[in-house]
């Protein structure tokens, strides 16, 4: 099998079991990869809030060396959702773990204690560890690491909770290498009910591709295009943010910033200042539209709040924004002012407050399901501007997040480029279907 490992790991924390599955290449063809093939491993698991489990799925193309290409996805049923959730992997926590020799990852079972789960490609084994509860997610990546050489330790990938997934709440998302999850609210939870912190993946093995040749020339060329090609790329996106009128994220990402990139991605979209991630554009979009927060400090106070409690940002504005239109109509008794950080952290300290329960379940309580759409639709619309110019952008990005790509590939590669390269990586055609 190209491009694909062919296998799948399989981890009982009850029990400390792991077993070793190989994967039909008839479900890899038919699901590719990414959230597609995590919600079928899911149902063939029959997950559900009885029998959770934690879905790990890469893409075809994740760690193969293609630009963006290093997407994974991560499913599990989020309790206060009443539904399998599903959330994209960003940096190289995906590539790491295929490099140990998986496409897919199966967590399952619940650990006597808190731990967590160390995975290469010799060994994957449950490592106890009571006294990490109540740790924050940069805590946890510091006690991991120091428990290996430096060179070594620096090299392992990490995916992990904070306080917020240790309690019931929707606003529980992951942190993966400093990065908040977008779209993982609840996901961390499922880690909680099982006890489980982190994941730590080191791999060192190689994914063999079907033409190799073909596979190289098909990305030296199109890296070559894009470096020709990149202030025009460039000056699109600034003027979609222009049109957006968002002087947040213009104030935020302005001065001196660190770009830093997913494996493999010559777009470098992450900027880091004094080590640390700035929220991006999504977030940045729903911190001041949604919440209505103006000041920079304030954003990035909230954004710092998060990453130490493993809480999803675009799950938090969701619900914010729920509870501000609630409380407008008197259905929620809560004190919540657009723009008040200091409202929303108090909020957020308070284990008990509305907050924690989520957008979803705020919309059945309260049977505003219609709200909770609309401001769904409202992040959602926004972020399809920056498509905008690209046919059928909604059909490919579909394809290249099965692929395991970031959805920005469209803007900085044709997407031909991208389907040859699929099929010199597995020496297979790709047939997209509806």
């Amino acid at each position: 099998m190209f491009g694909w490992q062919g296998k799948a790991l399989r981890v009982n924390l009850s029990n400390g079991f792991v077993e070793e599955e190989l994967i039909s290449e008839n479900l890899l063809e038919n699901y590719v990869g990414g959230c597609r093939l995590a919600k079928e491993v899911a149902r063939l698991e029959e997950v559900s809030a009885e029998k959770n489990k934690l879905i790990f799925a890469s893409g075809a193309l994740t760690g193969t060396g293609v630009p963006t290409g290093a997407f994974c996805s991560v499913a599990g049923y989020v309790s206060l959702q009443e539904d399998i959730l599903c959330a994209p992997l960003l940096l190289r926590f995906g590539p790491e773990l295929k490099c140990c020799g998986y496409d897919v990852l199966i967590i399952e079972g619940k650990a006597p204690e808190w731990c967590y789960l160390f995975i290469t490609d010799e060994e994957a084994k449950v490592i106890p560890v009571a006294e990490m509860e109540g740790y924050t997610p940069a805590e946890i990546e510091e006690v991991i690491r120091s428990s290996f050489s430096k060179w070594y330790g620096n090299d392992i990938r990490i995916i992990s909770i904070g306080k917020e997934g240790e309690q019931p709440s929707g606003l529980g998302g992951l942190v993966t290498d400093g990065l908040l999850v977008n779209y993982s609210g609840g996901l961390g939870n499922v880690f909680g009910e099982k006890r489980l912190k982190a994941i730590a993946v080191r791999g060192t093995l190689d994914i063999k591709l079907a033409k190799a040749a073909v596979f190289q020339k098909i990305i030296t060329d199109a890296i070559k295009d894009f470096r020709e090609k990149r202030n025009k790329l460039f000056e699109t996106v600034h003027t979609v943010f222009a049109r957006l009128e968002l002087p947040l994220s213009r104030e935020i990402h302005h001065g001196e910033i660190e770009k830093k990139a997913c494996l493999a991605c010559p777009i470098a979209c992450l900027h880091q200042r004094e080590g640390k991630f700035l929220p991006n554009f999504t977030v940045t979009f729903c911190f001041s539209e949604l919440l209505e927060i103006e000041n920079m400090e304030d954003a990035l106070t909230l954004y710092d709040l998060c990453e130490k409690r493993g809480i999803d940002p675009v799950a938090l504005s969701v619900t914010g924004r729920m509870l501000i239109e609630l409380a407008k109509v008197g259905k929620a008794d809560v004190t919540l002012t657009p723009g008040d950080t200091k409202q929303l952290v108090a909020l957020i300290e308070d284990e008990s407050s509305l907050l924690h329960k989520g957008g979803f379940w705020l919309a059945q309580h309260y049977q505003s399901e219609t709200l909770l759409q609309d401001i769904t639709k409202k992040i959602d619309t926004t972020r399809e501007e920056i498509f905008a110019q690209i046919e059928e952008a909604g059909k490919k990005k579909a394809v290249l997040e099965a692929l395991g790509l970031c959805p920005y590939a469209l803007l900085a590669f044709p997407y031909d480029v991208i389907i040859k390269a699929f099929e010199a990586a597995t020496g297979k055609a790709l047939e997209v279907k509806e």
